[in-house]
């Protein structure tokens, strides 16, 4: 694959993240797409919800190690809550009225 960077051309023989890319009824779906669609707001639940889609299937680190790396995600998003004054349980880092894109009338809850 060829990248070209604001003019800087660079040759990569390898695609290090085609593995978190499908496409679906001509919608290429990944990470970066999924957390555009429900308007992820929050880098620890992104790199959560990248974790989940191919746990265990990157190659360099195995399922075990996917899931603890998820829990440190979590436990870190429920310390910046803490940190940031927010009550568990009331409402998503995301604005509580606004729509997600997954579908008509979904709200974040």
């Amino acid at each position: 694959m060829i990248i070209d960077v604001g003019g800087i051309t660079s040759k990569n023989e390898q695609d290090s993240g085609g593995h978190y890319r499908f496409s679906h009824k001509g919608i290429n779906l990944d990470p970066f797409r999924i957390s555009k669609i429900y308007k992820m707001q929050s880098f620890a639940m992104m790199t959560i919800l990248k974790k989940c889609l191919c746990a265990g299937n990157r190659g360099h680190k195995d399922y075990k190690q996917d899931l603890l790396d998820i829990i440190n995600a979590a436990e870190r998003e429920l310390q910046m809550l803490d940190e940031d004054g927010m009550i568990t349980g009331t409402r998503s880092p995301a604005d509580p009225n606004q729509d997600c894109l997954a579908g008509p009338g979904d709200r974040w809850r």
